[in-house]
């Protein structure tokens, strides 16, 4: 089986308070892995290791760097005049952008269909702060799904959603799982079991389960 990220002893520390250490675990391609754990386990910090966003202090991350980054929250200013179109879009922009920079037709024929994918095609045109805290997730998955990137690495998009909203990110996930290896850290274990290929529980270093029942048999489905 192919993988498309490795992580061999690694750990990382802010200061001296290590949030990781000795992880290590791989994950195939085209897969929906889940990180599971308490709060403060980690989490994030994984997330954003994949993401290449953190610089490990000890080990090797094979892949690293390679994932498109979907955090919890926007990190920028949501009163920001962008739209759900230029938002999706900006998924395709190289650093090395040329000034006056004009999207391909088949650029925009990708962002179209990712906002089709993603139940947005209505509202394209929207400002992001306009969006509900569940359309705004779906944007930046979007925004993820039209990048080159083949990993999406996701920070519990579904910690502000409804039932009904974060039944329908799953079901749009399970159904991108086939194109993206997506990595994905959340809370809500009883909901995203079902879309799940494997589980890696976080709580300082790494516990992997290769099937939701192993991690339902081993842990009772349980994060603390």
């Amino acid at each position: 089986m192919d993988t498309a990220i490795a992580f061999k002893n690694v750990r990382y520390c802010f200061g001296n308070v290590c949030a990781l250490n000795g992880v290590s675990f791989s994950v195939p391609k085209n897969s929906l892995t889940i990180l599971a754990g308490p709060n403060g386990g980690g989490k994030s910090t994984l997330i954003r290791l994949i993401a290449g966003l953190l610089t490990p202090d000890e080990g090797v991350i094979n892949g690293s760097g390679m994932a498109a980054y979907v955090p919890q929250n926007l990190n920028f200013d949501i009163s920001f005049p962008v739209t759900v179109k230029e938002l999706v879009l900006m998924g395709m922009l190289s650093r090395k952008i040329r000034p006056f920079y004009r999207f391909s037709a088949g650029q925009r024929a990708a962002a179209e269909d990712a906002m089709r994918r993603a139940g947005l095609s209505d509202i394209a045109d929207r400002g992001i702060g306009q969006l509900s805290g569940g359309q705004r997730g779906r944007a930046l998955i979007a925004r993820a799904l039209v990048s080159k990137a083949d990993i999406m690495a996701l920070d519990e998009p579904d910690a502000s959603l409804d039932t009904d909203a974060a039944r329908s990110l799953y079901s749009m996930l399970a159904e991108l799982k086939s194109e993206k290896t997506i990595i994905m850290a959340s809370h809500h274990i009883g909901g995203v079991l079902g879309i799940a290929d494997n589980v890696i529980y976080v709580n300082g270093t790494t516990s992997v389960y290769y099937s939701p029942d192993e991690f339902k048999e081993k842990r009772g489905g349980g994060i603390a």
